[in-house]
Formats: C-alpha cells, sequence, structure tokens
C-alpha cells in the first residue's frame, strides 16, 4: 500500500460559468480525460466509467466510481473516487476550485489516494507525476473545446 498527494493550478481564458457545466457532463468529460473509454452519471452526484491508463508495465482498463460530497456551483467541487482494475487499486477524495482571475479563471486541485495491489509497487512519486499530467491535459483539452484561439494568460 502506498500514499499520493497531488496538487497544482492551471489557468484557462474562459469565464468559470462556461467551464462548470462541462465538468458534470459525461458525454463532454469522456472526450476531455485522457484514456476516458466511457463515463456515465448514474445519480445527481454518481459517476461510473472506464478509464485506460498505463503506468510502467501495469496498463489496462480501469473501473471508475466518482461520488461528489459537497458541491458549490460555479465555484468549488468535493469529491471521491476509486479506480478498480486487475493490477490494483486507487482510492481518494480531490477537490476542485474555479476562481475568477481578470476575464481568466484559475483551477486549483488538491487530492489525496491510497495505493494498493500491484500498482502500490510503483513509486507515487511516477503515479503522481502521471496523473498531474492527465489533469493538464484535459484541462487544456477542455479551454480547446470553449476557445479554439486564445491568447496566452497572464
Amino acid at each position: 500500500m502506498s500514499t499520493i498527494r497531488l496538487s497544482g493550478s492551471h489557468t484557462l481564458v474562459v469565464q468559470k460559468e462556461t467551464i462548470w457545466p462541462m465538468i458534470f457532463n459525461p458525454a463532454i468529460l469522456v472526450q476531455l480525460i485522457p484514456g476516458c473509454q466511457e463515463l456515465r452519471q448514474v445519480s445527481e452526484e454518481v459517476y461510473e466509467g472506464v478509464i485506460r491508463v498505463g503506468f510502467a508495465g501495469y496498463s489496462g482498463s480501469y473501473s471508475t466510481l466518482v461520488r461528489v460530497l459537497e458541491i458549490a456551483p460555479p465555484d468549488f467541487c468535493r469529491f471521491e473516487g476509486e479506480i478498480r482494475g486487475k493490477t490494483g487499486t486507487i482510492k481518494g477524495e480531490a477537490a476542485f476550485r474555479i476562481e475568477d482571475r481578470n476575464g481568466y479563471s484559475q483551477v486549483t486541485y488538491t487530492a489525496t489516494g491510497v495505493i494498493t495491489g500491484a500498482l502500490s509497487q510503483i513509486s507515487p512519486r511516477f503515479i503522481e507525476g502521471a496523473v498531474n499530467s492527465m489533469i493538464k491535459l484535459g484541462l487544456v483539452a477542455c479551454e480547446k473545446r470553449l476557445r479554439p484561439v486564445s491568447p496566452d494568460p497572464p
């Protein structure tokens, strides 16, 4: 068993009211999350799906479950989740906040997770780096979808 901790931020050249609806739309998210193969909303606060991930020889499809714990549109969300596959499980909690920054939106996030199974043999720092990269790619894809041509953020 090992533990991961993530945090980061990203500036988007759109207002938070534009971003917020995308975050909870499974049809859009499946296109934005790297490796996401399927995503569906099973209740108001629960989402399930399948994501294909490759971690240093531990690649495969993982089932996902995300439950929204706290929500304050369009500023904040906290949720718990789990990915489960043949090589292990990652369970954890995450939160993100979106703040206005002179017409731009600053997205900040934090997360913690516990890794079990064969996945726990991989360096937590490696997994943290891979997950942070996936988050950044998703945020960039989000911005491209909203504004195909945008100026560089401040």
